[in-house]
C-alpha cells in the first residue's frame, strides 16, 4: 500500500469518526425528524409520477452533497497538517 493510500485511509477513518460523532448529537436529532417531516409532505402530497422525480433529485443531491462534505474535510486536515508544519509544530 502506498503512503497516498494509507493517507486515504486514514483520512476516511477520521471522517468516519466524525460522521458517527455528528450522528450522536441534537443537531442530527433535529435534521432527521426534519427529514421524516418532510418525506411525510412529500408522499402526502405529491403523484406518484412526482413523488419519484422528486426522490431522484433529492438522492442525486444527496451524494452531491456527501461528496462534496468529504472534499471540504479532507482539505481541511491537509491544510491543518500543511499549517502546523510552517508553524514548525510538525516536521
Amino acid at each position: 500500500m502506498t503512503n497516498s493510500e494509507q493517507w486515504g485511509d486514514f483520512l476516511g477513518c477520521l471522517l468516519s469518526n466524525a460522521v458517527t460523532a455528528h450522528r450522536d448529537s441534537k443537531e442530527y436529532e433535529y435534521i432527521r425528524q426534519r427529514q421524516e417531516h418532510i418525506e411525510e409532505m412529500r408522499t402526502t402530497n405529491l403523484t406518484s409520477d412526482q413523488n419519484t422525480f422528486i426522490e431522484e433529485i433529492l438522492y442525486d443531491l444527496g451524494l452531491i452533497a456527501e461528496r462534496e462534505t468529504e472534499v471540504v474535510y479532507r482539505r481541511g486536515f491537509a491544510d491543518c497538517v500543511w499549517l502546523l508544519k510552517k508553524l514548525e509544530v510538525l516536521a
